[in-house]
């Protein structure tokens, strides 16, 4: 088989087109930092990125849902802190109204604040998270309490078919694949199921008519309303640590991320740097043999 000329330059320009090219790469991959900038740079390194991609978009909502779940669970602890003083303070007048020197009227003038803190205390179930109700469940856009709170009948405000209804339901949040948490309860959780309202209601009442009796079992019902009320904070405060600890472990986790996506797609400059240097060497080289090789004529071989 002959080799002419005409073979032998192009083959000798497709190499020096491919060492240039070679060149063209490495000081892109320098300037940018990055050695994968599209799928087709390498198909297998590129679709690792494109599911790290995924996976830290999945990440980032987590810990969003993570730290709104936390500030709603901090939230009602502050609600039940104040629930607590204010059914603790309902338990001290209760006291100084069941001696023998306490009046009909000395309990009418301590009734007037023990309506206040029961108003208080149903004002506090219709606290506002952003645009929401804190405590309304899955009617969170509705205010789950009257307030004030009624002398008779339902605290509750919400209406079903012409019929009142409790708050129901509560706000999960995902922080993890097919991981959810509910940060908060209902009202009917918190003021309802404790006793708290209708413990304060039973004092007012008490103490209007005043019956001793009657305050003595209200002051018994606060005292269990309290003890109840903590233990929902005891609960909060186990929902906000197991929360804390979510938020730590997407933090490490989109931080190995990171990491993943960094010795896949990143340059690591120095190890360029020598590779650079290297084709240029070649190429330079190469450009120096073809131009020998092509200057040959048959003059060379008489």
């Amino acid at each position: 088989m002959r080799v002419t000329n005409s073979i032998i330059t192009a083959n000798s320009k497709l190499r020096l087109q491919t060492g240039l090219q070679g060149i063209d790469r490495l000081r892109d991959d320098i300037s940018t930092g990055v050695t994968i900038r599209k799928i087709s740079d390498n198909a297998t390194s590129g679709g690792e990125i494109v599911r790290i991609g995924s996976s830290m978009r999945a990440l980032t909502q987590f810990k969003r849902n993570t730290d709104s779940g936390i500030a709603r669970a901090q939230a009602e602890e502050g609600v039940l802190n104040q629930l607590t003083n204010t059914v603790t303070r309902a338990s001290e007048i209760a006291l100084t109204q069941i001696g023998t020197t306490a009046t009909a009227q000395s309990r009418l003038v301590v009734k007037a604040e023990v309506d206040q803190l029961l108003n208080l205390a149903s004002s506090l179930g219709n606290t506002r998270f952003g645009d929401e109700y804190l405590f309304g469940g899955n009617r969170a856009n509705e205010a789950p309490l009257f307030d004030p709170a009624p002398a008779t009948g339902s605290f509750s405000r919400l209406m079903l078919a012409g019929n009142p209804v409790d708050p129901s339901g509560n706000i999960t949040l995902e922080v993890g694949d097919n991981k959810f948490v509910t940060p908060t309860h209902n009202a009917t959780q918190v003021f309802l199921d404790t006793d708290a309202l209708a413990a304060l209601r039973d004092l007012s009442t008490a103490l209007g008519d005043n019956d001793t009796a009657a305050i003595q079992a209200a002051t018994a019902r606060l005292n269990t309303a309290t003890s109840n009320v903590q233990t929902l904070i005891g609960a909060q405060g186990a929902r906000v640590n197991e929360m804390e600890d979510a938020k730590v472990n997407l933090a490490t986790m989109e931080m190995n991320l990171k990491m993943f996506r960094s010795d896949l797609r990143d340059t690591e400059i120095d190890q360029a740097m020598v590779e650079l240097v290297g084709k240029q060497t070649l190429y330079q080289a190469a450009m120096s043999a073809t131009s020998r090789i092509l200057g040959l004529s048959l003059a060379n071989y008489l």
